[in-house]
Order: C-alpha cells, then sequence, then structure tokens
C-alpha cells in the first residue's frame, strides 16, 4: 500500500508544473490509456522517467490532440518534456507542434545534429532558436524552452541554460489547428543533402515522457528545481541496432531464406514474410553473403568484425532524370528481389533481379513501344572457399553510352563501386583503415593508397582501346577524376577493413580503369565520403545525404572500376563479370587464384558419351556435357595446369550426369566427400546436372575421375572383399 502511495505521490510531482502556480494548458503523461489522444502509426510503452513513455518509431508514430483540447497560450509560455533519442532527425522533428505553414503557432524539437529549440511566429515572421549543445543518444534529457515577449527565448537542458535569442514581440498562435506529438505539421527539405529531392514526412525517433505547455512565464531557478524533482531510474532502453545477418561464426555451407530481422520500429511497416531475405553461410570461415530488404536486395558480404561491403549494382541516368537510377533507390524493393537457384555442398547460386530507378520509381531507357526499361540480372555462384563469380547481364533500350554527353544526362553507366556499410553507431574511421585501397596487376605489382592526408589520384593516362571502352560503356569525362593508376594494369582491388577477412574483386585487366570516389568528402566529419541515405532509410525520398553523426547505419565509397572488358555485348545489352568475396590472403597470395580464373588450365576429357564445354568463367566451372542416357562409364578429365595457368579449388559440372551417385579420384587416389571434397545434384527440367567441387591447389597437371558409385561400386567392394584362391 504504501509503495502505491509512493508511485501517485512520484507522478503528480512528475506532472506537477515547474512553476506551481498555475495547471499545464496541456500535457501528456504517455501512462498507458491515460491521455484519451487519437495515437497514429507503429508505438509501444516502454519505461519512462516515471511510469511509462511513448516509443515513436522514427516513421509513423503521431500524437493528434484535437485543438479544443489544447488550450490557450498567453504572451509568454514555457514547454517541458522529458526525451530519450535513438536517432538524429533527418531535419528538424517535432517534440510537440501546433503551427500551420510557419506563418503561426509554434514549433519544440530537435534539429538533425542533436540541437534543440523553439521555432515561432513572432510580428509577422517565423523566428528559430536552437541550443548551443547537442544532446546525446540513448540518454535521458529534460529539456525545457520558454518564451518571453519582453526578453526571448530561453533554452534549459537538464536544468541548465543552454541557449537564448532575443525575439521581442507578441507571437501569433494557431489555436484552430491540432496539437501534434513526435511528428511535424509541415514536411521540411532534408538536410545535408547532396541534391535536394522531395520534403520529407517521418516521425520523432526515440523516448518522450512528461511533456507539457503552460501559459506564463517561467524562471532558471524554478527550472532547476523542476529538473531536480525527478530522477530518470535508469537508461531509456534504448541503443543501436546490430545489422542483422543470421547466426554468427561458420555454419553449414548453403543459401538459407529467412526473415532478417532489424530493430522494430524498422520491421513493423514491411509487408513480408519468413522468407523475405537470403544469407549464404560457410563452414570454414565466419563470413557470410547477404541478400536483406534493408538494402534492397543489394547483396553484401560481412566480416568476421560484423562490418558490411558490396561491390554495388547497375547504376545509370538519361535525359531528362536530374538524378541517376540504381536499386539503392528502390526504398520498399518493389522492382527487386533475390531467389536462390542452387544450394548443395558443393556451391550456392543466387539469382538478384531488379529495375535501376529513380527514388521517384522512374524507369531508365524506357522502350517508347514496349514500356520497358532497364532491366538487370545478377547471378552470384559461391562456393565453399569464399571465391564468388558476379555475372552482371543488362537488358537496355540503350545498351552503349552516347561518347560526350557526360555524366547526369544521357550517359553514365556504372557497373562496380566499392562501398563499405557502416553498421549503426560506427563511423567509417571504426571500419576502414587510412590505406584503404590495394591494387594489384597479374605481374604481382601492387600499390596501396592511404586516405590519410587526400582522397588519392591522378589524371588518365590509359591507353586509347582503354579510353574507348570508358567512353563507350562509362561516358565519364575522366579530366573530371582522380584515377588509381598504379600499378599499371592494376586489376585486383582489394579494400583495407578492420577486421580479419577484407574484401577483394578480379576483373579482366584488358581495358581496366579505376577511378577514386574523391568528391562529396567533408574531412572535418571523415576522411572519406560518408552518406546515411541507404540503406534501411525507407522514409526519406533522397539520392545522397551527408552523414553528420553515427547515429544511423551509413555508408562509405572507395573507387569504381569504371571499365574492363566486357564479357559480352549485344544490340539489348552488356553481360559484365568479377570475381569477388572475402579473404585473410595478400594480394599475392590472391594471384594464383586471380590466374586460375582468367587464364585457366587446358581441359582434356575422356570417357563414352561425354564431351568437352571447356571453362566457363560466368560459374567459375569447368563444363562437361554427357550424350545420350546415363551408363556405368567412368569420366576422365585432366586439367592441363601449369604456373601461368594453375588449378586454384576447381569446380566441375557435369551435364546431364544423372540420378546416380559419384565417387571422385584425384590423381589415382579416391577421394571421400568432406570438407575437401564436395559433390551437389542439380535437377533441372531437362535433367540432372552434378557438381563437383575440390580444395586443391596445382601447378602440374591434374587428373580427375568421376564414376557412378552404385553397382559398379558394389561389384569393386565384392571383388575385394572375396577370398584369393
Amino acid at each position: 500500500m504504501q509503495r502505491g502511495l509512493l508511485r501517485i505521490l512520484v507522478l503528480l510531482l512528475a506532472s506537477a508544473p515547474l512553476g506551481a502556480q498555475r495547471a499545464p494548458v496541456a500535457s501528456w503523461s504517455f501512462e498507458q490509456g491515460k491521455d484519451a489522444d487519437e495515437i497514429r502509426g507503429f508505438h509501444t510503452f516502454v519505461p519512462g522517467v516515471a511510469g511509462t513513455g511513448l516509443r515513436f518509431d522514427g516513421q509513423t508514430t503521431t500524437v493528434i490532440r484535437k485543438a479544443a483540447r489544447m488550450g490557450r497560450l498567453g504572451p509568454a509560455f514555457w514547454i517541458e518534456a522529458w526525451v530519450a533519442i535513438q536517432e538524429y532527425p533527418w531535419t528538424w522533428c517535432a517534440i510537440a507542434n501546433q503551427e500551420k505553414g510557419h506563418k503561426a503557432g509554434y514549433f519544440f524539437g530537435i534539429d538533425p545534429e542533436g540541437r534543440f529549440g523553439l521555432q515561432l511566429a513572432v510580428n509577422g515572421r517565423w523566428q528559430e532558436s536552437q541550443s548551443d549543445i547537442k544532446l546525446s543518444l540513448y540518454a535521458w534529457n529534460h529539456l525545457v524552452a520558454a518564451f518571453d515577449p519582453t526578453t526571448g527565448v530561453r533554452l534549459y537542458c537538464n536544468g541548465k541554460l543552454v541557449g537564448t535569442k532575443a525575439v521581442i514581440g507578441r507571437p501569433t498562435f494557431a489555436p484552430t489547428v491540432d496539437g501534434w506529438v513526435g511528428r511535424n505539421h509541415t514536411p521540411l527539405g532534408l538536410s545535408h543533402e547532396v541534391k535536394v529531392v522531395a520534403p520529407v514526412a517521418y516521425s520523432f525517433n526515440g523516448i518522450i515522457d512528461g511533456l507539457s505547455v503552460h501559459d506564463g512565464a517561467v524562471g532558471a531557478p524554478e527550472v532547476e528545481a523542476g529538473f531536480a524533482r525527478l530522477k530518470p531510474s535508469g537508461p531509456p532502453p534504448l541503443a543501436a541496432p546490430v545489422l542483422p545477418a543470421g547466426p554468427k561464426g561458420p555454419g553449414r555451407f548453403g543459401a538459407y531464406y529467412t526473415r532478417l530481422k532489424y530493430a522494430e520500429e524498422w520491421e513493423n511497416p514491411w509487408r513480408v514474410g519468413d522468407a523475405a531475405d537470403i544469407v549464404v553461410r560457410f563452414d570454414g570461415m565466419p563470413i557470410r553473403l547477404v541478400f536483406w530488404r534493408g538494402t534492397s536486395y543489394i547483396p553484401a558480404w560481412v566480416t568476421d568484425t560484423g562490418i558490411w561491403y558490396t561491390n554495388e549494382f547497375y547504376e545509370t541516368q538519361s535525359d531528362p532524370m536530374e538524378i541517376s537510377a540504381e536499386p539503392m533507390a528502390d526504398k520498399q524493393a518493389r522492382l527487386s528481389y533475390a531467389k536462390i537457384l542452387e544450394s548443395t555442398d558443393a556451391r550456392v547460386v543466387v539469382l538478384w533481379r531488379y529495375a535501376p530507378v529513380t527514388v521517384n520509381y522512374e524507369l531508365v531507357h524506357a522502350d517508347p513501344l514496349t514500356g520497358w526499361g532497364d532491366w538487370v540480372e545478377e547471378t552470384y555462384t559461391v562456393y565453399p572457399d569464399g571465391a564468388c563469380v558476379r555475372k552482371i547481364k543488362v537488358w537496355s533500350s540503350n545498351p552503349q553510352v552516347i561518347p560526350g554527353k557526360g555524366p547526369g544526362t544521357n550517359g553514365f553507366r556504372q557497373y562496380h563501386e566499392a562501398i563499405i556499410i557502416n553498421p549503426p553507431g560506427t563511423r567509417p574511421e571504426d571500419n576502414i583503415r587510412p590505406d584503404a585501397l590495394t591494387l594489384t596487376n597479374m605481374q604481382g605489382a601492387s600499390h596501396t593508397y592511404s586516405w590519410a592526408h587526400e582522397a588519392p589520384g591522378e589524371k588518365a593516362n590509359y591507353d586509347a582501346e582503354t579510353m574507348k571502352l570508358l567512353g563507350r560503356i562509362s561516358d565519364l569525362e575522366p579530366d573530371t577524376h582522380k584515377w588509381l593508376t598504379q600499378p599499371p594494369g592494376g586489376n585486383i582491388l582489394q579494400v583495407n577493413l578492420k577486421a580479419k577477412y577484407s574484401p577483394y574483386v578480379v576483373v579482366d585487366p584488358r581495358h581496366v580503369a579505376i577511378d577514386c570516389y574523391a568528391g562529396e568528402i567533408i574531412r572535418e566529419r571523415s576522411m572519406f565520403p560518408w552518406w546515411n541515405h541507404w540503406p534501411v532509410s525507407q522514409q526519406i525520398r533522397s539520392n545522397g545525404r551527408w552523414a553528420v553523426a553515427p547515429d544511423r547505419v551509413s555508408h562509405s565509397s572507395l573507387a569504381h572500376i569504371q571499365s574492363w572488358q566486357p564479357f559480352a555485348e549485344t544490340e539489348t545489352g552488356i553481360t559484365m563479370l568479377m570475381l569477388n568475396g572475402l579473404t585473410d590472403k595478400s594480394s599475392a597470395e590472391l594471384l594464383p587464384l586471380a590466374r586460375s580464373w582468367l587464364s585457366p588450365p587446358a581441359l582434356e576429357v575422356a570417357g563414352a558419351g561425354f564431351r568437352s564445354e571447356g571453362f566457363d568463367a560466368t560459374e567459375k566451372a569447368f563444363v562437361v556435357s554427357r550424350e545420350g542416357a546415363a551408363t556405368s562409364q567412368p569420366l576422365q578429365i585432366t586439367l592441363r595446369a601449369g604456373e601461368p595457368s594453375p588449378v586454384v579449388n576447381p569446380a566441375l559440372v557435369i551435364r546431364n550426369w544423372g540420378l546416380a551417385p559419384a565417387r571422385v579420384e584425384i590423381d589415382g587416389q579416391a577421394a571421400p566427400a568432406g570438407k575437401d571434397l564436395r559433390v551437389g545434384s542439380v535437377h533441372r527440367l531437362e535433367g540432372d546436372d552434378l557438381v563437383v567441387w575440390i580444395r586443391k591447389d596445382a601447378t602440374a597437371p591434374l587428373r580427375i575421375t568421376v564414376a557412378p558409385a552404385g553397382a559398379d561400386a558394389a561389384r569393386q567392394q565384392d571383388s575385394r572383399e572375396r577370398p584369393i584362391d
């Protein structure tokens, strides 16, 4: 009984006005069911300063009090609230506002850098004030904003004066407007935007408790006493969310459908089921490859330390677009999805299909007859050692750019950008080493580039054929970019992250041209480009916003591989290839892998009914076809490996193998299935294929025998067990 009376007393004290002469004209206790206001959007009641507070989701939550219940204010008034911030807002965001078009009324809120302030209409002008301090994240703060028509605005945080603004005159209120808590009446333009696209409408992200609006003046002693009257019992239930990548550590190799769950407030609007996302796991490494809604299914490699990395996507633009088209802009993944094509012990194949669009969902290069815009299918063929071939197939009515148009008109295309996704709570420097990029060529020469003093690069000095290809598939103006030209012909790119496993990319060395992402860097904040308009930013339409704090997930870019020899070009599209993944190897140690893919050894095939199809770079596999019905005849393969054309963890694809299990011999020795030999069956409409992956490096000819294991193996076993006469 005594505890119950004490709680009632605490709540009464908490809601009492600082200057106890009169009650507030409007107040919100946020005790569930007691305020009788409409609450729109997703919300939860959580532990507050006294009792419960209201958790706003940053997207939809709005508390609405009808104008008739908002009371009337005189020339002097003040507002107080306890707030805890999860993320700084995209632009000024209301804690409480009753205003109309920034011409009448008041606005009490927080700016995008964490300062709070009071805005109001005085003498026909909209006046703004802000605190001298920035509020910290994940912590309770007691805020007071007071206005006196003879002195102006005074701002207090936790009992201390932290800002003033001289504004003399009587305010003009908006008494017929409903009071809104946690959301702006008037949508505002996004702050710190690289290119302004559209106003944004969203909600406060955090907790509000003990909000009240008072008529009359208040002094500093009363504010200080009000803050001292109630102390939070503990920190608010807020923390930086963790990017979801499935279970940590190694796991059975394969691709898995799942729903990767992020913060509850972010998850709520998604209309998806429990198989919305894909995770590829590896049994020998604590890394993952993730296809997640939060990135619009743009594939991301996840390191052992939880840093995410992606090699971008197909990005383009055409007249009269003012912003580019890319899957990054598909905030709700309406035109982007991923599906598993294969998942066996031997390999995984995932297809990602998307249409590049603007943030306004405009298609690019739309065909006037059919309405089809550009579409892309990217196929990721992944092996147990983490090696992955990314095949980028673009369908377009304009597969080649028009030279001379330049970026931003009917021009540029990109197929690669080295993008690091910074988890919430981290800056780029927490994830990327200053010596961020290493390039290596096929002769083994390498060069490491540092961002410590400035973004690296120099003028282009490529040969005429490279410049011609650059103009055809990228249409950049080379003089406006900083190029990474050392070593000459560098085609192996490594990103140096603060992790054991870091990203690598290998492309065809012919006509390779790599530039530094040297623009849009604000070195007072980071030595690297740093934006937070993607990922997990579904509530804003923006294709570029500079990050001002590590409050949200963000991303940074280092370089583009702007051109390399296309795998195929037609009148209706282009296909590009790259080998990529995460590795703990040095650039020198990656050379054999690059050579094995770019200059594979010759394939020789023996065995009745089998035919060599050669090496398929799109699958990183040696392909053999079986003609006719399956028999017990073995397949004998020789890979003519040498120093220039080594074997590194080869894969075999045997088309039309059938349903029989297989036994494998390597150089005459039986090779049992296990971590060094993986076998999988792929069932197609036209037949059943066998995939064999072998953990083996060789610079001399390698002989592999694959035979049906069934009856033939049983006969051999029977002959071995028969006693000798």
